[in-house]
Protein backbone atom coordinates (compact mmCIF):
# COMPACT_ATOMS: atom_id res chain seq x y z
CA UNK A 1 0.00 0.00 0.00
CA UNK A 2 2.88 2.07 0.61
CA UNK A 3 3.65 2.44 -3.14
CA UNK A 4 0.09 3.40 -3.71
CA UNK A 5 0.07 6.32 -1.36
CA UNK A 6 3.31 7.12 -3.11
CA UNK A 7 1.31 7.43 -6.38
CA UNK A 8 -1.69 9.05 -4.83
CA UNK A 9 1.13 11.77 -3.89
CA UNK A 10 2.59 12.57 -7.14
CA UNK A 11 -1.13 12.38 -9.01
CA UNK A 12 -2.51 15.42 -6.85
CA UNK A 13 0.37 17.10 -7.14
CA UNK A 14 0.12 16.80 -10.70
CA UNK A 15 -3.51 17.78 -10.10
CA UNK A 16 -2.50 20.97 -8.26
CA UNK A 17 -0.09 21.42 -11.19
CA UNK A 18 -2.79 21.39 -14.05
CA UNK A 19 -4.97 23.46 -11.94
CA UNK A 20 -2.48 25.82 -11.50
CA UNK A 21 -1.62 26.10 -14.66
CA UNK A 22 -5.15 26.22 -16.36
CA UNK A 23 -6.29 28.86 -13.64
CA UNK A 24 -3.31 30.75 -13.63
CA UNK A 25 -0.47 30.70 -16.22
CA UNK A 26 -2.75 30.39 -19.26
CA UNK A 27 -4.75 33.55 -17.94
CA UNK A 28 -1.58 35.46 -16.90
CA UNK A 29 1.19 35.19 -19.98
CA UNK A 30 2.73 38.06 -17.76
CA UNK A 31 3.57 36.09 -15.04
CA UNK A 32 6.32 33.44 -17.03
CA UNK A 33 6.96 34.79 -20.09
CA UNK A 34 10.26 36.80 -18.75
CA UNK A 35 11.49 33.55 -17.38
CA UNK A 36 13.24 30.75 -19.30
CA UNK A 37 12.41 27.94 -16.76
CA UNK A 38 8.87 29.10 -16.52
CA UNK A 39 8.33 29.10 -20.31
CA UNK A 40 9.63 25.35 -19.95
CA UNK A 41 7.34 24.57 -17.43
CA UNK A 42 4.38 26.46 -19.08
CA UNK A 43 5.04 24.48 -22.16
CA UNK A 44 5.62 21.38 -20.31
CA UNK A 45 2.90 21.60 -18.86
CA UNK A 46 0.76 22.57 -21.83
CA UNK A 47 2.24 19.51 -23.79
CA UNK A 48 2.02 16.67 -20.85
CA UNK A 49 0.06 18.23 -17.66
CA UNK A 50 -3.41 16.48 -18.59
CA UNK A 51 -1.91 13.77 -19.22
CA UNK A 52 0.52 13.14 -16.35
CA UNK A 53 -2.21 13.38 -13.60
CA UNK A 54 -4.83 10.55 -15.13
CA UNK A 55 -1.68 8.28 -15.68
CA UNK A 56 -0.76 8.70 -12.36
CA UNK A 57 -3.89 8.32 -10.75
CA UNK A 58 -4.37 5.35 -12.82
CA UNK A 59 -0.71 3.96 -11.57
CA UNK A 60 -1.96 4.29 -8.12
CA UNK A 61 -5.17 2.58 -8.21
CA UNK A 62 -3.49 -0.24 -10.26
CA UNK A 63 -1.08 -0.22 -7.32
CA UNK A 64 -3.99 -0.18 -4.50
CA UNK A 65 -5.57 -3.06 -6.19
CA UNK A 66 -2.44 -5.22 -6.46
CA UNK A 67 -2.00 -4.68 -2.75
CA UNK A 68 -5.47 -5.64 -1.10
CA UNK A 69 -8.04 -7.44 -4.20
CA UNK A 70 -4.41 -9.32 -5.82
CA UNK A 71 -2.89 -9.21 -9.42
CA UNK A 72 -6.05 -11.32 -11.01
CA UNK A 73 -9.00 -8.98 -10.26
CA UNK A 74 -7.48 -5.79 -10.86
CA UNK A 75 -5.73 -6.58 -13.98
CA UNK A 76 -9.70 -8.08 -14.85
CA UNK A 77 -10.84 -4.41 -14.01
CA UNK A 78 -8.59 -2.75 -16.10
CA UNK A 79 -8.51 -5.36 -18.78
CA UNK A 80 -12.42 -4.16 -19.17
CA UNK A 81 -12.62 -0.84 -18.14
CA UNK A 82 -9.98 0.51 -20.32
CA UNK A 83 -11.65 -1.21 -23.58
CA UNK A 84 -15.04 -0.61 -23.21
CA UNK A 85 -14.93 2.52 -21.78
CA UNK A 86 -12.45 3.32 -25.09
CA UNK A 87 -15.01 1.72 -27.68
CA UNK A 88 -17.85 3.75 -25.99
CA UNK A 89 -16.04 7.30 -26.93
CA UNK A 90 -15.23 6.05 -29.51
CA UNK A 91 -18.78 5.26 -31.17
CA UNK A 92 -19.39 8.73 -29.07
CA UNK A 93 -16.75 10.92 -30.93
CA UNK A 94 -18.13 9.77 -33.93
CA UNK A 95 -21.73 8.74 -34.14
CA UNK A 96 -22.72 10.73 -31.14
CA UNK A 97 -23.71 8.07 -29.25
CA UNK A 98 -23.69 7.41 -26.39
CA UNK A 99 -22.69 10.81 -24.73
CA UNK A 100 -23.58 13.57 -27.45
CA UNK A 101 -21.92 15.40 -30.10
CA UNK A 102 -18.25 16.22 -28.85
CA UNK A 103 -14.70 16.40 -29.84
CA UNK A 104 -11.42 16.14 -28.14
CA UNK A 105 -8.82 19.00 -28.55
CA UNK A 106 -5.03 18.51 -27.98
CA UNK A 107 -3.55 17.74 -24.32
CA UNK A 108 -4.41 14.43 -22.86
CA UNK A 109 -1.87 12.65 -24.98
CA UNK A 110 -1.65 10.79 -28.52
CA UNK A 111 -5.76 10.03 -29.78
CA UNK A 112 -6.51 6.50 -30.19
CA UNK A 113 -7.84 5.91 -33.99
CA UNK A 114 -7.39 10.33 -33.94
CA UNK A 115 -10.55 10.65 -31.82
CA UNK A 116 -9.59 9.45 -28.33
CA UNK A 117 -6.71 10.18 -25.90
CA UNK A 118 -5.36 7.18 -24.67
CA UNK A 119 -5.93 8.47 -21.04
CA UNK A 120 -9.11 9.32 -21.04
CA UNK A 121 -9.87 4.96 -20.50
CA UNK A 122 -7.37 5.34 -18.02
CA UNK A 123 -9.44 8.16 -16.23
CA UNK A 124 -12.61 5.74 -16.37
CA UNK A 125 -10.92 3.22 -14.76
CA UNK A 126 -9.21 4.56 -12.31
CA UNK A 127 -12.38 6.56 -11.20
CA UNK A 128 -14.86 3.75 -11.71
CA UNK A 129 -12.58 1.64 -9.49
CA UNK A 130 -12.57 4.20 -7.06
CA UNK A 131 -15.91 4.87 -7.51
CA UNK A 132 -17.10 0.72 -7.00
CA UNK A 133 -15.20 0.07 -3.93
CA UNK A 134 -16.40 3.17 -2.16
CA UNK A 135 -20.10 1.76 -3.55
CA UNK A 136 -19.67 -1.90 -2.60
CA UNK A 137 -19.01 -0.49 1.21
CA UNK A 138 -22.76 1.73 0.97
CA UNK A 139 -24.03 -1.75 -0.50
CA UNK A 140 -22.99 -3.82 2.36
CA UNK A 141 -24.37 -1.46 4.95
CA UNK A 142 -27.28 -0.45 3.75
CA UNK A 143 -28.73 -3.39 0.94
CA UNK A 144 -27.15 -6.02 2.19
CA UNK A 145 -29.54 -9.02 0.53
CA UNK A 146 -28.39 -7.51 -2.38
CA UNK A 147 -25.25 -6.40 -2.36
CA UNK A 148 -23.41 -7.66 -5.52
CA UNK A 149 -26.03 -4.97 -7.50
CA UNK A 150 -26.25 -2.72 -5.28
CA UNK A 151 -22.23 -2.31 -5.17
CA UNK A 152 -22.04 -2.18 -9.13
CA UNK A 153 -25.39 0.21 -9.35
CA UNK A 154 -23.66 2.37 -6.24
CA UNK A 155 -20.26 2.88 -8.17
CA UNK A 156 -22.56 3.31 -11.43
CA UNK A 157 -23.81 6.38 -9.48
CA UNK A 158 -20.49 7.95 -7.67
CA UNK A 159 -18.99 7.51 -11.13
CA UNK A 160 -21.99 9.83 -12.77
CA UNK A 161 -22.27 12.45 -9.92
CA UNK A 162 -18.33 13.01 -10.48
CA UNK A 163 -18.83 14.04 -13.75
CA UNK A 164 -21.47 16.47 -12.84
CA UNK A 165 -19.26 19.05 -11.81
CA UNK A 166 -16.58 17.96 -14.38
CA UNK A 167 -18.41 18.37 -17.86
CA UNK A 168 -19.93 21.36 -17.54
CA UNK A 169 -17.30 23.29 -16.18
CA UNK A 170 -14.60 21.47 -19.07
CA UNK A 171 -16.82 22.76 -21.73
CA UNK A 172 -17.90 25.82 -19.99
CA UNK A 173 -16.86 29.03 -22.28
CA UNK A 174 -15.26 30.59 -20.01
CA UNK A 175 -12.55 28.55 -19.11
CA UNK A 176 -9.33 29.27 -20.59
CA UNK A 177 -7.79 25.39 -21.58
CA UNK A 178 -10.56 23.00 -23.06
CA UNK A 179 -9.90 19.47 -23.36
CA UNK A 180 -12.84 18.86 -25.19
CA UNK A 181 -15.77 20.81 -26.97
CA UNK A 182 -19.19 19.80 -27.37
CA UNK A 183 -21.69 20.43 -30.68
CA UNK A 184 -24.73 19.77 -28.22
CA UNK A 185 -26.23 21.59 -25.40
CA UNK A 186 -28.63 20.26 -23.05
CA UNK A 187 -30.47 21.85 -19.79
CA UNK A 188 -28.00 20.56 -17.14
CA UNK A 189 -25.88 23.77 -17.23
CA UNK A 190 -25.25 23.57 -21.10
CA UNK A 191 -24.81 19.81 -20.58
CA UNK A 192 -27.03 17.50 -22.79
CA UNK A 193 -28.93 15.06 -20.53
CA UNK A 194 -27.60 11.75 -22.38
CA UNK A 195 -24.44 12.50 -21.83
CA UNK A 196 -24.65 11.53 -18.40
CA UNK A 197 -26.88 8.38 -19.18
CA UNK A 198 -23.85 7.04 -21.38
CA UNK A 199 -21.64 7.78 -18.66
CA UNK A 200 -23.88 5.53 -16.68
CA UNK A 201 -24.35 2.80 -19.25
CA UNK A 202 -20.74 2.26 -19.71
CA UNK A 203 -19.97 2.43 -16.06
CA UNK A 204 -22.61 -0.08 -15.35
CA UNK A 205 -21.16 -2.53 -17.97
CA UNK A 206 -17.76 -2.64 -17.27
CA UNK A 207 -18.06 -2.48 -13.84
CA UNK A 208 -21.41 -5.32 -13.78
CA UNK A 209 -18.95 -7.41 -16.30
CA UNK A 210 -15.81 -7.13 -13.64
CA UNK A 211 -18.04 -7.98 -10.84
CA UNK A 212 -19.12 -11.43 -12.68
CA UNK A 213 -16.14 -12.29 -13.99
CA UNK A 214 -14.99 -11.83 -9.72
CA UNK A 215 -17.60 -14.26 -8.98
CA UNK A 216 -17.41 -12.66 -5.91
CA UNK A 217 -17.61 -9.14 -3.70
CA UNK A 218 -14.87 -8.00 -2.26
CA UNK A 219 -14.52 -8.36 1.02
CA UNK A 220 -14.73 -5.34 3.74
CA UNK A 221 -11.04 -6.01 4.66
CA UNK A 222 -10.36 -6.65 0.94
CA UNK A 223 -10.99 -3.30 -0.45
CA UNK A 224 -10.20 -0.33 2.61
CA UNK A 225 -11.70 2.33 1.49
CA UNK A 226 -8.86 5.41 2.25
CA UNK A 227 -6.99 5.46 -0.94
CA UNK A 228 -10.57 5.33 -3.09
CA UNK A 229 -11.73 8.14 -1.36
CA UNK A 230 -8.90 10.44 -1.43
CA UNK A 231 -8.49 9.54 -4.83
CA UNK A 232 -12.42 10.35 -5.54
CA UNK A 233 -12.16 13.25 -3.57
CA UNK A 234 -9.08 14.96 -4.93
CA UNK A 235 -10.83 14.92 -8.23
CA UNK A 236 -14.03 15.85 -7.30
CA UNK A 237 -12.05 18.79 -5.88
CA UNK A 238 -10.15 19.21 -8.76
CA UNK A 239 -13.51 19.74 -10.77
CA UNK A 240 -15.15 22.07 -8.04
CA UNK A 241 -11.96 24.19 -8.87
CA UNK A 242 -12.65 24.33 -12.14
CA UNK A 243 -16.37 24.87 -11.67
CA UNK A 244 -16.05 28.06 -9.65
CA UNK A 245 -13.52 29.36 -12.06
CA UNK A 246 -16.61 29.75 -14.37
CA UNK A 247 -19.10 30.95 -11.98
CA UNK A 248 -20.52 27.72 -11.57
CA UNK A 249 -21.54 27.01 -7.77
CA UNK A 250 -24.51 24.85 -8.33
CA UNK A 251 -22.62 21.69 -9.76
CA UNK A 252 -19.97 21.99 -6.68
CA UNK A 253 -22.89 21.84 -4.33
CA UNK A 254 -24.38 19.12 -6.12
CA UNK A 255 -21.49 17.21 -6.51
CA UNK A 256 -20.63 17.45 -2.82
CA UNK A 257 -23.38 16.69 -1.29
CA UNK A 258 -24.46 14.17 -3.81
CA UNK A 259 -21.01 12.28 -4.08
CA UNK A 260 -18.34 13.48 -1.36
CA UNK A 261 -21.06 12.77 1.40
CA UNK A 262 -21.84 9.41 0.23
CA UNK A 263 -18.11 8.93 -0.51
CA UNK A 264 -17.25 9.91 2.92
CA UNK A 265 -19.92 7.66 4.84
CA UNK A 266 -17.99 4.89 2.51
CA UNK A 267 -14.85 5.66 3.92
CA UNK A 268 -16.86 5.87 7.73
CA UNK A 269 -18.50 2.16 7.06
CA UNK A 270 -14.95 0.71 5.82
CA UNK A 271 -12.97 1.66 8.99
CA UNK A 272 -15.61 0.57 11.77
CA UNK A 273 -15.68 -2.24 9.45
CA UNK A 274 -12.28 -3.70 9.56
CA UNK A 275 -12.07 -5.04 13.28
CA UNK A 276 -9.42 -6.44 14.60
CA UNK A 277 -9.10 -10.49 14.79
CA UNK A 278 -11.43 -11.65 17.17
CA UNK A 279 -9.60 -13.89 19.65
CA UNK A 280 -12.04 -13.60 22.15
CA UNK A 281 -11.74 -12.31 25.73
CA UNK A 282 -11.02 -13.53 29.07
CA UNK A 283 -14.58 -13.12 30.15
CA UNK A 284 -16.13 -14.15 27.34
CA UNK A 285 -14.43 -17.80 27.15
CA UNK A 286 -15.24 -18.07 31.01
CA UNK A 287 -18.63 -17.77 30.06
CA UNK A 288 -18.61 -20.47 26.95
CA UNK A 289 -17.03 -22.69 29.58
CA UNK A 290 -19.03 -22.23 32.60
CA UNK A 291 -22.17 -22.18 30.29
CA UNK A 292 -20.55 -25.39 28.81
CA UNK A 293 -20.57 -27.44 32.29
CA UNK A 294 -23.95 -26.38 33.42
CA UNK A 295 -25.77 -27.56 29.88
CA UNK A 296 -23.95 -30.83 30.24
CA UNK A 297 -24.57 -31.46 33.87
CA UNK A 298 -27.98 -31.82 33.23
CA UNK A 299 -28.33 -34.01 30.60
CA UNK A 300 -25.40 -36.24 31.14
CA UNK A 301 -21.44 -36.76 31.16
CA UNK A 302 -18.52 -36.43 29.41
CA UNK A 303 -14.66 -37.80 29.97
CA UNK A 304 -11.81 -38.05 27.89
CA UNK A 305 -10.00 -41.28 27.65
CA UNK A 306 -6.96 -40.99 30.05
CA UNK A 307 -4.72 -43.27 27.28
CA UNK A 308 -5.33 -40.61 25.05
CA UNK A 309 -2.39 -37.95 23.46
CA UNK A 310 -3.95 -35.02 24.91
CA UNK A 311 -3.33 -31.11 23.43
CA UNK A 312 -0.15 -30.05 24.06
CA UNK A 313 0.90 -26.31 24.85
CA UNK A 314 1.05 -24.06 21.77
CA UNK A 315 -0.72 -23.76 19.07
CA UNK A 316 -2.73 -26.62 17.97
CA UNK A 317 -6.13 -27.80 14.89
CA UNK A 318 -8.51 -30.44 16.55
CA UNK A 319 -10.14 -32.12 14.19
CA UNK A 320 -13.59 -33.56 15.61
CA UNK A 321 -16.62 -36.02 14.68
CA UNK A 322 -19.58 -34.13 13.99
CA UNK A 323 -22.71 -36.32 15.58
CA UNK A 324 -24.44 -34.02 17.84
CA UNK A 325 -24.98 -30.27 17.30
CA UNK A 326 -24.00 -29.00 20.65
CA UNK A 327 -23.61 -31.59 23.37
CA UNK A 328 -19.81 -32.09 21.05
CA UNK A 329 -18.91 -28.49 21.83
CA UNK A 330 -20.08 -28.99 25.44
CA UNK A 331 -17.88 -31.74 25.89
CA UNK A 332 -14.76 -30.60 24.04
CA UNK A 333 -14.84 -27.07 26.18
CA UNK A 334 -15.51 -28.83 29.67
CA UNK A 335 -13.11 -31.13 29.53
CA UNK A 336 -10.14 -29.87 27.96
CA UNK A 337 -8.52 -26.98 30.41
CA UNK A 338 -7.38 -24.90 27.99
CA UNK A 339 -9.90 -21.79 25.82
CA UNK A 340 -11.45 -23.79 22.66
CA UNK A 341 -12.17 -21.87 19.46
CA UNK A 342 -14.59 -23.79 17.91
CA UNK A 343 -15.13 -22.74 14.01
CA UNK A 344 -18.90 -22.43 14.15
CA UNK A 345 -21.30 -22.33 11.16
CA UNK A 346 -24.42 -19.38 11.75
CA UNK A 347 -26.05 -19.87 7.81
CA UNK A 348 -28.68 -21.80 10.10
CA UNK A 349 -30.20 -18.51 11.40
CA UNK A 350 -33.13 -17.10 10.05
CA UNK A 351 -33.96 -13.47 11.57
CA UNK A 352 -31.14 -10.65 12.00
CA UNK A 353 -31.63 -9.85 15.71
CA UNK A 354 -30.31 -13.11 16.31
CA UNK A 355 -27.75 -13.11 13.91
CA UNK A 356 -26.40 -9.76 15.40
CA UNK A 357 -26.24 -11.46 19.27
CA UNK A 358 -24.85 -14.52 17.93
CA UNK A 359 -22.18 -13.08 15.99
CA UNK A 360 -21.13 -10.96 19.21
CA UNK A 361 -21.36 -13.58 20.81
CA UNK A 362 -18.71 -15.84 19.31
CA UNK A 363 -16.45 -12.61 18.98
CA UNK A 364 -16.19 -12.70 22.59
CA UNK A 365 -15.86 -16.02 22.57
CA UNK A 366 -13.08 -16.34 19.91
CA UNK A 367 -15.03 -18.35 17.78
CA UNK A 368 -14.37 -18.14 13.78
CA UNK A 369 -17.77 -17.93 12.25
CA UNK A 370 -18.16 -19.28 8.49
CA UNK A 371 -21.14 -19.76 6.34
CA UNK A 372 -22.01 -23.06 4.25
CA UNK A 373 -22.81 -22.28 0.99
CA UNK A 374 -24.67 -25.38 0.12
CA UNK A 375 -27.15 -24.72 3.02
CA UNK A 376 -27.57 -21.56 1.87
CA UNK A 377 -28.11 -22.43 -1.74
CA UNK A 378 -31.06 -25.06 -0.81
CA UNK A 379 -34.45 -24.43 -2.42
CA UNK A 380 -35.55 -24.32 1.31
CA UNK A 381 -33.32 -22.54 2.94
CA UNK A 382 -33.95 -19.65 5.22
CA UNK A 383 -31.48 -17.51 6.57
CA UNK A 384 -30.47 -14.08 7.64
CA UNK A 385 -27.07 -14.79 5.59
CA UNK A 386 -26.76 -15.04 1.88
CA UNK A 387 -24.67 -16.43 -0.44
CA UNK A 388 -22.89 -13.20 -1.35
CA UNK A 389 -21.33 -13.31 2.31
CA UNK A 390 -19.70 -16.62 2.09
CA UNK A 391 -16.71 -15.21 0.86
CA UNK A 392 -16.22 -12.47 2.85
CA UNK A 393 -16.97 -14.91 5.79
CA UNK A 394 -14.65 -16.89 4.73
CA UNK A 395 -11.67 -14.50 4.39
CA UNK A 396 -12.65 -12.98 8.04
CA UNK A 397 -12.48 -16.43 9.55
CA UNK A 398 -9.27 -17.23 8.04
CA UNK A 399 -7.67 -13.52 9.40
CA UNK A 400 -9.02 -14.81 12.84
CA UNK A 401 -8.00 -18.39 12.71
CA UNK A 402 -4.40 -17.21 12.27
CA UNK A 403 -4.41 -14.62 14.74
CA UNK A 404 -5.52 -17.32 17.21
CA UNK A 405 -3.03 -19.60 15.79
CA UNK A 406 -0.28 -17.06 16.31
CA UNK A 407 -1.54 -16.85 19.88
CA UNK A 408 -0.76 -20.38 20.72
CA UNK A 409 -4.67 -20.92 20.54
CA UNK A 410 -6.76 -24.24 20.16
CA UNK A 411 -8.64 -24.12 17.10
CA UNK A 412 -11.76 -26.85 16.83
CA UNK A 413 -12.96 -27.67 13.29
CA UNK A 414 -16.00 -29.79 12.84
CA UNK A 415 -14.41 -31.27 9.73
CA UNK A 416 -17.88 -33.27 8.23
CA UNK A 417 -19.70 -29.34 8.45
CA UNK A 418 -23.11 -31.34 9.33
CA UNK A 419 -23.69 -33.16 12.69
CA UNK A 420 -25.93 -36.07 12.74
CA UNK A 421 -28.07 -34.91 15.47
CA UNK A 422 -29.58 -31.31 14.33
CA UNK A 423 -32.96 -29.42 14.88
CA UNK A 424 -32.38 -27.74 11.66
CA UNK A 425 -31.20 -29.12 8.24
CA UNK A 426 -28.27 -32.14 7.69
CA UNK A 427 -27.54 -34.46 5.21
CA UNK A 428 -27.10 -37.05 7.23
CA UNK A 429 -29.79 -40.01 8.20
CA UNK A 430 -28.69 -42.48 10.67
CA UNK A 431 -26.68 -42.49 13.30
CA UNK A 432 -24.24 -44.21 12.01
CA UNK A 433 -23.53 -41.29 8.80
CA UNK A 434 -20.37 -39.52 8.57
CA UNK A 435 -19.56 -37.03 5.65
CA UNK A 436 -16.47 -36.78 3.65
CA UNK A 437 -14.38 -34.14 5.58
CA UNK A 438 -13.60 -30.98 4.00
CA UNK A 439 -9.81 -29.55 3.67
CA UNK A 440 -10.41 -26.08 5.42
CA UNK A 441 -8.28 -27.46 8.51
CA UNK A 442 -5.70 -28.43 6.67
CA UNK A 443 -5.32 -25.09 4.73
CA UNK A 444 -5.51 -23.16 7.69
CA UNK A 445 -2.07 -25.48 8.89
CA UNK A 446 -0.55 -24.66 5.64
CA UNK A 447 -1.34 -20.95 5.70
CA UNK A 448 0.29 -21.02 9.52
CA UNK A 449 3.40 -23.07 9.04
CA UNK A 450 4.08 -20.73 5.62
CA UNK A 451 3.78 -17.80 7.52
CA UNK A 452 5.62 -18.86 10.53
CA UNK A 453 7.85 -21.54 9.41
CA UNK A 454 6.37 -23.88 12.71
CA UNK A 455 4.89 -26.81 12.53
CA UNK A 456 1.73 -27.36 13.58
CA UNK A 457 -0.25 -30.11 14.71
CA UNK A 458 -3.63 -31.20 13.41
CA UNK A 459 -4.97 -33.51 16.42
CA UNK A 460 -7.39 -36.34 15.40
CA UNK A 461 -10.45 -36.20 17.76
CA UNK A 462 -12.85 -38.75 18.22
CA UNK A 463 -16.59 -38.89 20.29
CA UNK A 464 -17.61 -42.08 21.66
CA UNK A 465 -21.74 -41.51 22.43
CA UNK A 466 -23.81 -43.62 24.23
CA UNK A 467 -26.96 -41.79 23.31
CA UNK A 468 -30.03 -42.85 25.58
CA UNK A 469 -30.41 -40.79 29.11
CA UNK A 470 -28.33 -40.20 30.60
CA UNK A 471 -25.92 -38.99 28.15
CA UNK A 472 -21.91 -39.99 28.08
CA UNK A 473 -19.39 -38.67 25.90
CA UNK A 474 -16.05 -39.97 25.77
CA UNK A 475 -13.30 -38.06 24.01
CA UNK A 476 -10.57 -39.88 22.24
CA UNK A 477 -7.17 -38.01 20.92
CA UNK A 478 -5.00 -39.66 18.71
CA UNK A 479 -1.55 -38.71 17.86
CA UNK A 480 -0.90 -35.36 15.72
CA UNK A 481 -0.40 -35.28 12.43
CA UNK A 482 1.63 -32.66 10.76
CA UNK A 483 1.22 -31.59 7.18
CA UNK A 484 4.96 -32.06 6.22
CA UNK A 485 4.11 -35.63 6.77
CA UNK A 486 1.88 -35.83 3.61
CA UNK A 487 2.42 -35.56 0.11
CA UNK A 488 -1.17 -33.30 -0.62
CA UNK A 489 -3.35 -31.58 1.36
CA UNK A 490 -6.00 -34.40 0.10
CA UNK A 491 -3.58 -37.32 1.82
CA UNK A 492 -3.72 -34.98 5.00
CA UNK A 493 -7.26 -35.08 4.97
CA UNK A 494 -8.06 -38.68 4.12
CA UNK A 495 -5.36 -39.64 7.00
CA UNK A 496 -7.18 -37.48 9.64
CA UNK A 497 -10.19 -38.34 8.40
CA UNK A 498 -9.43 -42.37 8.83
CA UNK A 499 -8.06 -41.93 12.24
CA UNK A 500 -11.06 -39.82 13.90
CA UNK A 501 -13.54 -42.59 12.01
CA UNK A 502 -11.68 -44.93 13.77
CA UNK A 503 -11.83 -42.97 17.25
CA UNK A 504 -15.87 -42.36 16.80
CA UNK A 505 -18.77 -44.65 17.62
CA UNK A 506 -22.39 -44.16 19.26
CA UNK A 507 -23.48 -46.74 21.41
CA UNK A 508 -27.16 -47.18 22.10
CA UNK A 509 -28.48 -48.80 25.60
CA UNK A 510 -30.82 -51.33 25.31
CA UNK A 511 -33.39 -51.42 28.71
CA UNK A 512 -32.08 -54.72 30.39
CA UNK A 513 -28.75 -52.45 30.47
CA UNK A 514 -27.03 -54.41 27.50
CA UNK A 515 -25.20 -52.30 24.94
CA UNK A 516 -25.84 -52.21 21.09
CA UNK A 517 -23.38 -50.41 19.55
CA UNK A 518 -24.22 -48.63 15.81
CA UNK A 519 -22.46 -46.50 15.06
CA UNK A 520 -18.69 -47.75 15.08
CA UNK A 521 -16.52 -47.59 12.50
Amino acid sequence: MRRAWLLYVVHVAALGFGLAGILIAVPNPHLWADSEFGARTFRFGMDYGGATHIIFGALAMLAFGFATLGRRKTLIFFALAYPISLSAELIGTTTGLPFGDYAYTSGLGLKVLGHVPFTIPLSWFYLGFASYVLGTHLARRYLPRHASLGGVLAGVYLLVVWDLVLDPAMAHEALPVKFWQWSDTGPYFGMPLINFAGWALTGFIFIGAARLLWRASPGRDETPAGLPFMVYVANTVFAMALSLSVGLWQPVVISGVLGVVPAAAALRLSVAGRQKPATGTPMGQMVVKRGAELLLRRSGTASTDPQGWSPPAGPAILVCRHYHHLWDGCALISQIDRPLHIVVGLDWIEHRPLRVAMEAACRSAGWPIVLRSDALARQDARSAYTTDEVRPYLRRAVIDAQAILEQDGLIVFFAEAYPNIDPGYTPKHTHQDMLPFRQGFARIAALFESRTGKQLPIIPVGLEYMSNDPLAINIKFAEAAFASDFRSTAELVAAVEARVTQLSSVVEREPDGAQLQVGAR
